[in-house]
């Protein structure tokens, strides 16, 4: 631990990361001293020769992070001006800097230095602050429409009720709208309730990428998840059939089980063979409905094989045949999940497509941009090799 009042030095890679002649990412954990070190490194910047304070743009995510940032360095910087040389030198190394007589003299101008700086100090704002500000500097170079103003929570609110609300009315009385919108709706809501599905529906609607341009979701949306989902386009039940059938499905390491469990003198080989006898004897269209009740019969819930010890002594390999049979079955269930899951997806896409282009339309139409705009068209704006 440090000695009391003596400031407390970066230590191994802390004091790489601060190192001004790197390109750094740092990652920690909460509390292991991210602030310090980002602080550190904002400082070692400041001691460069010809670098300018109004050089440096710091981002963070909220403004308790902007401010406590700020405040650190300011009440650093101001700290430094009346140290005795002793003392700075000490504060200068325990951020790995050089601490002669040239850089003290540095150190002791940046608090002024900074108070010049337009606005009065470091410009260290929260992300959406600066997309704001940037936008509000080249709006036409942006994109944007003259008079378009950022939204307010309250606003986002109003409309994005509004939104919804004009969509499902039209969902429901239209000749154009379309029934299946309410059903996804209802069923979301259901899931994760309303306030999680109106969430659910504004997050969906920032990932502007996903619903407009090249390579977004277009109707129809059925095959274009299907192929995400790593399945064919066209794909559906009768392909459950198909592995359920004798030419895919391992029929003939169940047959050899099922004669293993024939030799087994018990009520559960019994009830096996019964169970094995009724999936060979119907077909294919009906084994899905019978899958359950053989895996169960068969596996453990570990994907085990059952009573291997006790049947393997009736068939040498019992236990091989077995895991022939559940790699068959592991393929039929992973496509029916995945076929339920493109169930669960595509209504659900399609209310988000919909509700993602009635929203886009709608903040047009009122004029204003939110969170999401903000970060995407400064971005953009970044970007752009003509006005970055």
């Amino acid at each position: 631990m440090s000695a009391p009042g003596k400031p407390k030095s970066l230590q191994d890679n802390q004091r790489k990361a601060v190192a001004p002649d790197r390109t750094v990412w740092l990652s920690a954990s909460a509390g292991t001293g991210k602030t310090q070190v980002l602080s550190s490194r904002v400082l070692r910047l400041l001691l460069q020769p010809g670098v300018k304070p109004s050089q440096i743009l710091c981002l963070t995510f909220t403004k308790a992070g902007a401010t406590e940032m700020a405040g650190r360095i300011n009440d650093k910087l101001a700290s430094w001006v009346r140290l005795p040389a002793t003392a700075l030198a000490e504060e200068l190394k325990a951020i790995g800097a050089e601490f002669g007589p040239d850089v003290q003299a540095r150190a002791r101008t940046l608090f002024a230095e900074v108070l010049d700086c337009p606005g009065g100090g470091l410009r260290i704002d929260t992300i959406h602050a600066f997309a704001q500000w940037l936008l509000a500097a080249f709006p036409f170079e942006a994109g944007l429409t003259a008079g378009t103003r950022p939204m307010e929570d309250r606003d986002r609110v109003l409309l994005q009720r509004k939104v919804l609300a004009e969509m499902l009315t039209e969902a429901e009385a239209s000749p154009l709208g379309d029934p299946q919108l309410l059903d996804a709706l209802a069923e979301l809501s259901i899931a994760i309730g309303p306030a999680g599905a109106e969430n659910w529906l504004l997050a969906c609607a920032g990932e502007h990428h996903a619903w407009f341009g090249p390579g977004s979701f277009q109707e129809p949306m059925r095959p274009h998840v299907m192929r995400l989902l790593g399945l064919k386009s066209d794909a559906n039940e009768s392909d459950v059939v198909a592995l359920c059938g004798d030419e895919a499905f391992a029929i003939d390491a169940l047959q050899l089980c099922l004669s293993a469990y024939r030799q087994w003198p018990t009520m559960t080989g019994t009830k096996s063979v019964i169970g094995i006898d009724e999936w060979l004897a119907a077909p294919p269209p009906e084994r899905p409905a019978r899958f359950d009740d053989l895996y169960k019969l068969l596996f453990t819930q570990d994907e085990e094989v059952r009573n291997r010890k006790n049947v393997q002594k009736f068939e040498e390999h019992f236990e091989e045949a077995g895991m022939a049979v559940l790699a068959s079955m592991v393929r039929i269930r992973d496509l029916r999940t995945l076929l339920a899951l493109a169930d669960r997806l595509v209504p659900a896409l399609r209310l988000a497509r919909t509700f993602a282009h009635a929203w886009d339309e709608a903040k047009k139409r009122e004029g204003v941009i939110d969170f999401d705009d903000q970060i995407r068209s400064a971005a953009e704006l970044l970007s752009e090799s003509g006005f970055a």
